[in-house]
């Protein structure tokens, strides 16, 4: 299925299998699985980040033109928020509704499923692709540029801040016992939850990828040498895959524990809890988008070619 647009954009799958995906042409696509497109809705500037559907239905979405929007199921605008700066990272949302999410304004907000402001926490940098993750406390998680993961409590109020070595663009991923995150220079970290250091790992490259995790702990990330780290939850390494140039995207991990990661090499990775390949295809432009799976075990990618694909596993 092609856009009018470059994806960066990852596909997010509702309960019946429709899938939605973002474009560089600033608009947000709703897909049926043969891809056919139900409809459109067009922000006002480019779409980086991923949409978040709510049980009720409802879409959200952020855009470089600043806002987010609350789309109805069938495409129609509920409300749209302004923020002081352009959004790449992906909103979430709470079980009350209330959804989540960042702005190059340094700004995590919190807004009401009426579209209502809650609060906003001021970071003292530039928030650029992380993307807020919200604990089983309702502790709600943020990356930022000025060096810090913050952890903050469900008023807005600060709860801690971990420094790490360098800015953060990853978005982080919440085990049972620590928060894992990851620096722009290549620093994988295990913060425990009360927001003190487990342990820190060296990947030896750059990385813009976001750590995710299996059921075991298991953190994979991409680096921009190319290569998927599989760092165990002690903070030793598993195994590290080498694709055949960077990887900014995320990994994602199915129920069998297989991990899918796209390269700018144009493929597409299906890698084995082990570490060896389980398959590769290629699809042929740089892939920044991370896959998503749909419960008849269908695989969607976005590339910048500007198409969304889809392959069976």
């Amino acid at each position: 299925m092609s856009t009018a647009g470059e994806i960066w954009s990852s596909p997010v799958i509702d309960e019946d299998g429709v899938i939605y995906v973002g474009s560089t042409d600033g608009s947000l696509l709703s897909v049926t699985p043969t891809g056919k497109v139900i409809w459109a809705f067009k922000t006002n500037d480019e779409i980086y980040g991923s949409a978040a559907i709510a049980p009720n239905g409802v879409i959200y979405i952020g855009s470089v033109d600043g806002r987010i929007y609350a789309l109805n199921p069938d495409g129609k605008l509920k409300w749209k928020y302004q923020t002081r700066g352009a959004i790449h990272s992906s909103p979430i949302f709470d079980e009350k509704g209330n959804v989540y999410f960042s702005s190059f304004d340094g700004k995590l907000y919190a807004v009401s499923a009426n579209g209502k402001l809650l609060w906003s926490y001021q970071t003292e940098a530039t928030i650029m692709t992380s993307s807020p993750a919200i604990g089983g406390d309702n502790t709600i998680y943020i990356g930022s540029w000025d060096k810090r993961l913050h952890a903050l409590n469900p008023d807005g109020s600060s709860k801690w801040n971990f420094g790490t070595e360098a800015k953060i663009d990853a978005s982080p991923a919440i085990g049972n016992s620590a928060v894992y995150i990851a620096d722009t220079d290549g620093k994988l970290y295990a913060v425990n939850l009360d927001g003190t250091l487990n342990w820190g790992f060296e990947l030896g490259s750059k990385t813009f990828s976001s750590p995710a995790l299996d059921n075991e702990e298991t953190a994979y990330i991409g680096t921009q040498d190319g290569y998927i780290y599989a760092v165990r939850k002690d903070g030793t390494l598993k195994w590290k895959f080498k694709t055949e140039n960077s990887i900014t995207a995320s990994p994602t991990i199915d129920a069998d524990g297989v991990i899918y990661i796209g390269s700018w090499d144009g493929k597409l990775y299906a890698i084995n809890n082990d570490g060896t390949l389980k398959w590769s295809t290629t699809i042929g432009g740089p892939l920044l988008s991370s896959p998503a799976i749909d419960t008849k075990n269908m695989i969607y990618v976005g590339c910048v070619d500007w198409r969304l694909y889809a392959f069976g596993k």
